[in-house]
């Protein structure tokens, strides 16, 4: 996603740009991905407004690309079960309305007019209300992004890994790949994703970035006629095209453990979908249609990286968490960057920072701070039991 948009961004400025994809595009992280607008839970105030400006790039994209549907609107409910997620909920309502975006606490009552597919569980006692939302199809965007930018010159090589790379006076000279394809470029940009650091290894730069499995299910139609995006305590929901439903849970990736472990996959979707069934007695006769291990590339402090890689002069990096919702404005970013104009918005974000902080790093966004305590607590808890 992060690598079709800046391919776009860059052939529309007129660059002449070449695309190495592993595999098929959008069949990576991008599919495997909740894929929803995450603003409400990004910080600190630079990736919030980061955030903000890509929700609004997402709409500059879908009148740039008439017919070619993506982005789906879609009010987020969230409530909690807890002392410590009511703590944190509340907070972030407090932030959220401080920094003027739309948040708000509603009864019960009203967050059944609005979503009425959703059974509360009886400790929902208030429900914090985000308006601004939307869910997204990652690999249609994809798609569309490299089919414009094809349109303008591009050429996408897929199926086809770097392999290798030759460097010479601290810069990338050509790039090897597993078709044997040769190539040389002014500038390389590093979008790969979890594998984005593995890319910079070949050419010895460093990139410090975690590597995160998640799990992602999709049901088979159902009639729940979801139209909100819920939060529970444990559990994320949202719609999906054709009347089915995408579950999400940090607590259960945590059982993932160091791999993917696919005998254990069957179990943790349908562990997803029963308590699914919880909220959404409309799921009853809904079965696993997919389920999906992603790996998550996520920076020890949980910003996006973006910018040029000390160690080797012409590559430039391009990896974030919640990939799918930013790709759109740090591809455009990067673009102009790459074509001779800093954008101010990306200076947080320099790989410097982390290079420079070695392994004390805080973990300063939100999303990110919340899916390591639900992922290591969870991880506790099973120790505990065992």
């Amino acid at each position: 996603m992060v690598g079709a948009a800046t391919a776009c961004a860059l052939a529309e400025a007129g660059a002449e740009v070449e695309v190495l994809e592993a595999a098929a595009v959008g069949g990576g992280t991008s599919a495997a991905t909740f894929a929803v607008d995450v603003s409400r839970v990004k910080t600190p105030r630079a990736l919030f407004d980061l955030s903000v400006a890509s929700a609004s790039e997402h709409g500059a994209l879908e009148r740039a690309l008439p017919g070619v549907v993506w982005r789906h609107r879609a009010a987020s409910l969230e409530w909690a079960h807890v002392d410590g997620d009511h703590s944190r909920i509340r907070e972030r309502v407090r932030r959220l309305q401080a920094w003027a975006f739309p948040a708000e606490w509603i009864s019960p009552e009203r967050a059944r007019a609005l979503e009425p597919a959703l059974e509360l569980p009886g400790e929902a006692k208030e429900i914090a209300l985000y308006r601004d939302g939307a869910w997204y199809e990652a690999r249609v965007l994809a798609r569309a992004l490299l089919e414009r930018a094809c349109a303008r010159g591009a050429r996408v090589y897929e199926d086809d890994r770097v392999t290798a790379t030759t460097t010479s006076g601290g810069r990338i000279v050509e790039v090897r790949t597993a078709a044997g394809r040769r190539i040389d470029a002014d500038v390389i940009v590093d979008c790969a994703g979890p594998h984005a650091a593995k890319v910079a290894a070949l050419a010895g730069a460093t990139l410090p970035l975690r590597r995160l499995l998640g799990l992602v299910v999709t049901t088979s139609p159902a009639p729940t006629r979801l139209r909100t995006i819920l939060a529970a305590a444990d559990l994320n929901v949202r719609p999906e095209v054709g009347e089915r439903v995408v579950l999400h849970s940090w607590r259960v990736d945590a059982d993932l453990g160091g791999g993917p472990q696919w005998s254990r996959v069957a179990t943790l979707a349908s562990r997803l979908l029963d308590r699914a069934r919880a909220l959404l007695p409309g799921l009853a006769g809904a079965h696993v249609e997919s389920a999906r291990v992603g790996v998550r590339p996520v920076p020890p402090d949980g910003l996006p990286i973006v910018g040029f890689l000390p160690e080797v002069r012409n590559l430039y990096v391009v990896v974030a968490h919640s990939g799918v919702h930013l790709a759109p404005l740090l591809g455009r970013l990067a673009a102009e960057e790459l074509r001779g104009r800093a954008p101010a918005r990306l200076e947080p974000f320099r790989p410097a920072r982390l290079l420079a902080a070695g392994d004390g790093v805080d973990v300063e966004d939100e999303s990110v701070r919340t899916m390591l305590a639900q992922t290591s607590g969870a991880s506790q808890e099973r120790s505990r039991a065992g």
